[in-house]
């Protein structure tokens, strides 16, 4: 490959770090839905920041009592859960503390 190429290729990765290699999960490494970042959530297959951003704001309004209830946040389909559910898990939502109104 020419170096004008791999130049290009490199300035493509730097610039959108969303096509980088995400950390792959260990196997039955669980992200806590109620409590993980968005950093965190984009190491689940098929969410990028804008998907982990919407986990995390539905979370503040409604928080999640069951790993199932992501698919209602829109654009994770019942498809895309059923591939990452062994990586998914929902602390009790009493045990959580809530923000101050």
């Amino acid at each position: 490959m020419k170096a004008p190429a791999l130049a290009a290729m490199a300035t493509l990765l730097l610039a959108s770090p969303a096509l980088a290699k995400k950390p792959a999960l260990a196997q039955g490494e669980r992200i806590d839905l109620n409590t993980a970042t968005v950093a965190e959530l984009m190491r689940l297959p098929g969410v990028g920041k804008k998907r982990a951003q919407a986990i995390v704001a539905w979370r503040e309004k409604h928080r999640f009592r069951r790993p199932e209830e992501v698919t209602r946040v829109k654009g994770m389909s019942e498809g895309w859960f059923a591939r990452v559910r062994p990586h998914l898990t929902a602390s009790a939502p009493d045990a959580l503390p809530r923000k101050a109104p």
